[in-house]
């Protein structure tokens, strides 16, 4: 009965543990500055300047579409959600 409460309590602070080790994702917005694939420059909300390299994985999306880098333009407003340097989904929208 004891190992099976040792084990218990194992399992339970190995699934309590997994999120905290996920590196969180920050989220920016503004507009798009220019497209040169896989990069593209965003200026933020406040004014600040990003630039952002894609990859395989991310998910790119144009008016609920899902698009390739390329299709989106100057101008396009952009949320693009990151880890630091991995890009996992760009949303943008064409006003």
């Amino acid at each position: 009965m004891r190992r099976l409460w040792l084990w218990f309590v194992l399992c339970v602070a190995l699934i309590g543990a997994s999120p905290g080790a996920a590196a969180p994702q920050a989220v920016d917005r503004g507009l798009i500055l220019g497209v040169r694939p896989p990069w593209f420059g965003l200026r933020e909300l406040d004014g600040s300047r990003m630039r952002f390299a894609i990859n395989g994985s991310t998910i790119v999306k144009l008016d609920g579409r899902r698009v390739r880098l390329r299709r989106l333009r100057r101008g396009d407003v952009a949320v693009v959600v990151h880890d630091g340097p991995s890009v996992s989904a760009v949303r943008a929208f064409r006003p």
